[in-house]
């Protein structure tokens, strides 16, 4: 009976391997991912038909692989939703782990990571206009990608070869078994929540992910274009800010100015050297102006919102321990809010 199932599994993934060539042969630059919608399955089972040649699965140790790619140099580490996507160029040069959390701190790159939460992780060459690009990704137990690592020009491709040929998993099947996922937060572990560095603390809660639910007190909600007025205002200022983009498992941290904006379509994207942001603006609901408690200090952001009120990516201004966050943001807040409406 297993022999049987195994036959048709691989049947199902060679079918579905098919289908995939054929509608990249009619659209030769749709994303995996629009390609799995179109399809009607995951990513992680798209990648997977091709598991054994371009596409390499990878054991499931990810905090010891994740360490190991601080000797890669120079990626762009990708975090999205269904929403957002967030990209960060730089290192992971200081990856701690606590438990299931896995926080990396490097150069550029700042990341709260819930492994228990990763099942699938794959290594993977795909082509592209502009040649091979390489990557090691990773997928929860829907298939759903939760955090990608892209190597640059300037990556070390021989230590990249030899990091897959040391996590290459046994088993290459060309088809996974999939579970339902039940949307929710990202949590940190309670018996180890002292562990984790007080940023990281607050940053859960500006993110929406905190382990409990903070005091929030929506004080406006704005429109599409008084939203796209204050990032612009943001790069005339060259202000500061923090810009997070989360999913289920997976939590990346912008922080720093922003410079250069763009529409594009439906897209809302943010394009700076180290650092993209794009947002979905036709599953945006709405932009809320938020006040949390936050020890001594009280912190005023954004939160952006989807259909069904989940945040998708939060803004906030720059923070000191001792003065809280930047009276120039909080004066924007506070006018925001003044001509605004909930």
């Amino acid at each position: 009976m297993a022999k049987t199932m195994t036959k048709q599994n691989e049947s199902i993934a060679e079918t579905l391997k098919q289908a995939w060539q054929e509608l990249r042969a009619d659209h030769p630059h749709m994303r995996i991912r629009d390609a799995a919608a179109t399809l009607g399955v995951s990513e992680a089972e798209l990648l997977a038909t091709d598991c054994g040649n371009r596409i390499m699965r990878l054991r499931e140790n990810w905090p010891t692989l994740l360490s190991a790619t601080g000797a890669l140099g120079p990626v762009m580490a990708l975090t999205r939703n269904h929403v957002a996507v967030h990209e960060k160029t730089g290192l992971y040069d200081n990856v701690r782990c606590y438990g299931d959390t896995a926080l990396i701190s490097g150069h550029n790159i700042e990341l709260y990571l819930s492994t228990n939460l990763w099942q699938f992780g794959f290594a993977a060459t795909e082509d592209t206009r502009l040649g091979p690009r390489h990557s090691l990704q990773f997928f929860g137990v829907d298939g759903e990608a939760i955090h990608k690592i892209y190597l640059t020009e300037q990556s070390d491709f021989g230590l990249y070869r030899r990091l897959v040929d040391t996590f290459r998993a046994d088993g290459q099947a060309p088809s996974l078994e999939l579970q339902p996922f039940q949307t929710g937060p990202v949590h940190i572990a309670p018996a180890r929540r002292q562990d984790v560095p007080e940023n990281w603390r607050r940053l859960l809660l500006c993110s929406g992910h905190a382990d409990s639910e903070p005091t929030v007190q929506v004080i406006g909600r704005i429109a599409a274009p008084v939203f796209h007025e204050l990032m612009a205002q943001l790069t005339l200022l060259m202000l500061p800010i923090q810009i997070l983009v989360g999913n289920r498992a997976a939590i990346q941290l912008h922080d720093g100015p922003i410079q250069n904006l763009r529409i594009n379509g439906p897209w809302f994207n943010v394009l700076d050297q180290g650092f993209n942001l794009h947002l979905n603006e036709t599953a945006v609901a709405g932009v809320d102006i938020v006040n949390i408690a936050y020890r001594q200090h009280r912190l005023t952001g954004l939160l952006l919102r989807d259909q069904g009120q989940r945040t998708v990516a939060s803004l906030f201004g720059n923070y000191d321990q001792t003065d809280g966050e930047s009276a120039v943001w909080r004066n924007l807040m506070s006018a925001l809010s003044i001509t605004t409406y909930v």
